[in-house]
Order: structure tokens, then sequence, then C-alpha cells
């Protein structure tokens, strides 16, 4: 890994999220039918945007393995997997609070939109595992084969409040009737997140080639590091009384990066061990 470029780049990140989170609480204009609750918007969104394009990225490195047993691919595809099942675990825990303001419901069990996207988190879940519980020459064949598969699902995800009548709106962010503030600002925090993806997969991507070096194979999927959070809506139920609304929102946002800051510290005391493990094995 280039430190200089990892750090420098990480530094821009940073910079470039705190801007993004900025303009989402502070500067956005404050919508007329959910107020301040619909800030979730900026974290949701975005979320569901990078794990679509790392599902898709982990679909091309699949086939490319495939074709040509690329252990560079392999690596890319596992790295994208897991990312993605990271981004994709903010999406169904920052949903639910939100639909519990907006809907007044936890989750509505015949929204399709809801359904198709907790699939699409059990298919990568179910890849995940798969590279976990086997070492064999097969397993990333096999892996290859159900990303593929997996990736069917995501047109359906993103066309499903199209095709069925959910309680997802249909997309109206760059319409007259939306204030151009928020389509710009949800721009910027698009493009922040794709940034934070890219630089996680990295640094991923590094630590994957690292075990495939010392024939360690695998590393513990992403969503072990998201169960803790995925409890935090149950708060909700042990409150007695009224929840004040910006609750909803503070609780979107420190669940969003309670997952991202756990997955981070996941993978760090994970490349401690990787780093051990090669010097143990002269793989440095």
């Amino acid at each position: 890994m280039k430190t200089k470029l990892f750090f420098a780049f990480a530094a821009f990140c940073c910079l470039f999220l705190a801007y993004g989170t900025y303009q989402g609480l502070v500067v956005a204009p404050t919508e007329e039918t959910m107020g301040d609750v619909q800030r979730i918007f900026y974290v949701h969104v975005p979320a569901a945007t990078v794990a679509f394009t790392l599902f898709f990225v982990n679909f091309l490195a699949s086939i490319y393995y495939l074709w040509k047993r690329s252990p560079q691919a392999d690596a890319l595809a596992a790295t994208t997997a897991e990312v993605g099942v990271v981004f994709c675990s903010v999406v169904l825990i920052t949903g639910p609070i939100w639909a519990r303001y907006a809907w007044g419901v936890w989750w509505s069990p015949w929204d399709m939109r809801l359904n198709t996207t907790l699939m699409l988190w059990l298919l990568y879940v179910s890849y995940l595992v798969m590279r976990r519980s086997s070492t064999g020459g097969s397993t990333s064949v096999l892996a290859s084969a159900l990303a593929i598969f997996a990736f069917l699902d995501v047109p359906i995800v993103y066309m499903a409040n199209r095709w069925f009548r959910t309680h997802h709106p249909p997309p109206m962010l760059f319409t007259p009737r939306i204030d151009p503030r928020m389509g710009h600002i949800m721009s910027i925090n698009m493009l922040a997140f794709l940034c934070f993806s890219v630089l996680i997969c990295w640094f991923r991507y590094e630590m994957e080639r690292t075990a495939q070096k010392i024939n360690a194979g695998h590393i513990q999927r992403a969503a072990g590091g998201a169960v803790g959070m995925m409890l935090l809506p149950a708060v909700f139920f042990a409150t007695p009384g009224h929840v004040a609304p910006i609750s909803y929102l503070w609780a979107g946002y420190l669940a969003a990066w309670g997952i991202y800051v756990g997955y981070l510290l996941f993978l760090m005391s994970k490349l401690a061990k990787l780093k051990k493990e090669a010097a143990e094995v002269g793989a440095g």
C-alpha cells in the first residue's frame, strides 16, 4: 500500500464526509411533511447507492475470476461484497428508523422494496459465509457463481417502487416539485460516501491480498460488526410516551456511523493479526 497516498486520500474523505454531513444536517432545506427527520435521506440513500455500486463491481470481478482465475479479481470480489454488505446494513437500519416515524411501523411486511433489499442483504451474507466456510479450491468458483446470481436482485430492488405498489414513493428528487438544493446536497453526499467506500475497499483489498499470500483465506463477514447496531431501534420500544421527531434523526445517523466505525475497528484488529501471521510465515 502506498501509505502517503492512502493517508492523503483518507484525509480528503474525512473532510468531504464532514462537509456532506454538515450540508445534510444544517444547510439542506427542511422538508414540509416530515421536518428534520427527512434528513436521514442524506445518509440512507447514499448508503444504498454505494451498496449497489459495490455489488456491481463484485458482479464484474466474479465474472472475470471465472474466466481468468485471477487472484486479484477474487480479492476484489471478496472486498466489494463485504464492504457492500456493510453499506447495505446501514440501509436496512436507517430505513426502519425513518419508516417508524413516517409510516408508523418499523417494517411493512408487504413492501417489495423492503423485502427485496433484505433478500439482497441475505444473498451477499450467504456469499460471505460460503467464502468463510471453506478454503478449498472450488470455494471461490462457487462463490463467484452465487455472486452473479445475487446481483440479479439489484435491479429488482431499484425498480421495486416502480413495478409494485410500495410505501416508498417513486423517484422525485430532481423533479420540479422538489427544492433543487436537496438534489445538490444529495449529490454531494453520494460522492462523499462513494469516496469513503473506495477508501475502505482499498484498505480491505490490501488485507485480502495479504491473506491470500499467507493462505489465511478468509476474514469474518462484514455483517457481524453491525449486529449490535441492529438492536438500536429496540430502544424506541422501551421508551415510554411520545418520542421526539429529532430522536429518529439522531438514531439514524448514530446507527449508520456506528456500523461504519465498528467495521473500521474490526478491519484494524484483523490487520494487526494478519501482519503478525505474515511475519511468522515470511510473507510480508
